[in-house]
C-alpha cells in the first residue's frame, strides 16, 4: 500500500510549515538563555511552533522544558523518529536571506531547510498521511525534536533523564538509501599562551568546530604594508580561494581577509579551508622565530591533509573507511592561540588509538589538550529488521535498489541501540547542509515524506 494521495493532499501545507520553521533563527545562544530557553530564544520559539503544530495535527506533544520535545500518537513498542530543530551559524555566501525560507525554481532555501527541519517535518506529515488514510498505528510513533544537536548533545542528555528513550527508530538527518554505521566525533581544543608576538595580532577562523571555515581573518603590525601586499599577490591561490588586503589597513596595524568555501566538517575535503590557506601565507612572511614555529607547527600537524595526515593517525576500516580530520575553530592573539579540530574516526578503531598520538605531540610542543565532547562510533548490522523494513520503503517508493553504507557524521540515531539514518538526501545530490545556500527541493520533501510514510507502514502498520 502507497499513500502518494493523502501526502499530495498535503503538499501545500507541508510546504508552507517547512517555510515558517526555517524563519526561526535557532542558532545555539546561550548568552540569552532562560526557563525554557536553555539554548536561546529562537530554538525556544522554534520548539514550541512546532509542538504547536503537531498538537494542531492531533497528536500528542509534550515540551522538556525546552530541551526537546516530542510529538507521539499510536500504542505499543515505542518506534522512535529523532531529529532536530537547532542549526549551525548561517555563514556568508548567501544568494537569498539565509532564515527566509523563500521559494527559488523550486527550492526552499534557508539554514536547516534539508539539516534537519524539513525531513523532521516531513516525518511529521508521513504520519499524519497514514492517519488521515484510517490506518492505525501498532506501535507508539514518536518524534523527538532535539534543540542542541549541532553542538553537546546537551538536549538529549536532559531527554534521557526525563523520558523513556526509543531503542528502535530512525534518524531523518543524513541520507537515502540508509546508514547503518557512523564514525566516532571527538572535538578537540588546543590552547597556548606565550610572551607577546611582535607582529601577530590576531587570527581568526570559524564559529563551529564541525564546519570547514569558510572565512578568516588576520591582523598584522610591525611589518611592511607593501611587502605584505606583494607576498599576497605572489601566493598562489587555488581555485575557490580568495585573499585581499583590506582598505582599512595602515601603517600600524595591516588587515587581511582570507575566503574559502564551506562544507560539513565530517567531508572537509569538499571545502576549501580558508584559516589553512591564511596559515599556508603567514609561512611565507618574514615573522619572528616564535611565531615562525607557531606557525609551522599549525600548518604541519592539524594543517596537513584531510585524514590525518599531520597527526599520524590515519586510521581506516571497511564498513566505515577512513578517519577525517578539519580545522574548524582558530583564535589567537598576540599572547594565545585556541584552536579546535573536529574528528571522525572508524567504527572498527578505538578511542586510545585516536587520542594518545595527539596527547603525545600537543605535550612535546607545550599545547593544552582539552576534550571538549566524544560520541562513540555506531553500527547497526545490515541484516537488522530496521535496516531491512527502510531499505524496503525506500525501493518501493523511489523503484531503485539501495545498500545501506557509513558516514562520518553524527547523528541522533547514536542514542538508539537499534538505531540508523535515513534520507533526506538522495544519491547523486549535492552536500549542501552547513553550506550557503542550503536547500530543499519541494520534489524531494514530498518524494522524502513518501518514503518515511512507507517505512512507518512497514514498521509499525498492521498488513
Amino acid at each position: 500500500m502507497r499513500l502518494d494521495h493523502e501526502i499530495d493532499n498535503l503538499k501545500d501545507e507541508l510546504i508552507t510549515a517547512v517555510q515558517t520553521c526555517v524563519r526561526f533563527n535557532s542558532v545555539k545562544n546561550t548568552k540569552n538563555a532562560g526557563p525554557g530557553a536553555p539554548f536561546g530564544p529562537g530554538i525556544q520559539q522554534c520548539l514550541e511552533w512546532t509542538l504547536a503544530l503537531g498538537e494542531k495535527l492531533g497528536f500528542t506533544v509534550r515540551n522538556f522544558e525546552g530541551y526537546a520535545g516530542h510529538i507521539e500518537t499510536g500504542e505499543g513498542e515505542l518506534l522512535g523518529i529523532l531529529g532536530h530543530l537547532d542549526v549551525v551559524p548561517e555563514g556568508d555566501g548567501w544568494s537569498v536571506p539565509p532564515f527566509s525560507g523563500q521559494i527559488v525554481k523550486g527550492r526552499i532555501y534557508g539554514r536547516g531547510a534539508t539539516d534537519d527541519k524539513g525531513p523532521s517535518l516531513a516525518a511529521l506529515f508521513a504520519m499524519k498521511a497514514i492517519e488521515n488514510a484510517g490506518l492505525t498505528f501498532n506501535k507508539r510513533i514518536r518524534l523527538i525534536l532535539g534543540t542542541d544537536e549541532e553542538s553537546g548533545w546537551g538536549d538529549m542528555d536532559y531527554y534521557k533523564q526525563h523520558s523513556d528513550l526509543p531503542k528502535l527508530g530512525f534518524a531523518p538527518d543524513a541520507e537515502f538509501p540508509l546508514i547503518h554505521a557512523e564514525k566516532g566525533i571527538l572535538h578537540i581544543e588546543f590552547s597556548k599562551r606565550y610572551n607577546r608576538l611582535p607582529h601577530l595580532l590576531l587570527l581568526q577562523g570559524g564559529e563551529r568546530a564541525n564546519v570547514v571555515p569558510d572565512l578568516c581573518q588576520i591582523e598584522l603590525q610591525n611589518l611592511n604594508q607593501n611587502e605584505v601586499a606583494d607576498a599576497l599577490k605572489a601566493f598562489n591561490f587555488p581555485e575557490g580561494v580568495t585573499a585581499h588586503l583590506d582598505p582599512q589597513s595602515n601603517s600600524e596595524t595591516i588587515k587581511l581577509s582570507f575566503k574559502g568555501s564551506g562544507a560539513h566538517g565530517s567531508m572537509p575535503h569538499l571545502g576549501k579551508n580558508a584559516v589553512i590557506y591564511a596559515l599556508r601565507f603567514l609561512a611565507t612572511l618574514a615573522l619572528s622565530s616564535d611565531e615562525q614555529e607557531l606557525i609551522q607547527w599549525l600548518n604541519k600537524y592539524p594543517g596537513t591533509g584531510f585524514n590525518g595526515e599531520g597527526f599520524g593517525v590515519t586510521l581506516s576500516d571497511e564498513p566505515s573507511g577512513k578517519l577525517s580530520l578539519n580545522l574548524g575553530v582558530m583564535n589567537l592573539t598576540s599572547q594565545e592561540s585556541v584552536l579546535v579540530i573536529d574528528i571522525r574516526y572508524p567504527v572498527l578503531s578505538e578511542y586510545d588509538d585516536v587520542i594518545n598520538p595527539i596527547q603525545e605531540i600537543a605535550s612535546a610542543h607545550n599545547f593544552k589538550l582539552n576534550i571538549l565532547s566524544h560520541q562513540k562510533a555506531h553500527y547497526v548490522p545490515k541484516d537488522s529488521q530496521i535496516v531491512k523494513s527502510l531499505l524496503s520503503a525506500y525501493k518501493e517508493i523511489t523503484g531503485k535498489e539501495g545498500d545501506a553504507f557509513a558516514i562520518g557524521g553524527g547523528t541522533y540515531a547514536k542514542v538508539m541501540e537499534q538505531g540508523v539514518a535515513f534520507g533526506p538526501t538522495l544519491p547523486g545530490e549535492p552536500e549542501i547542509i552547513h553550506c550557503p545556500d542550503e536547500y530543499i527541493s519541494i520534489e524531494n520533501l514530498i518524494l522524502t515524506t513518501k518514503i518515511y510514510a512507507q517505512a512507518l507502514l512497514n514498521l509499525a502498520v498492521n498488513p
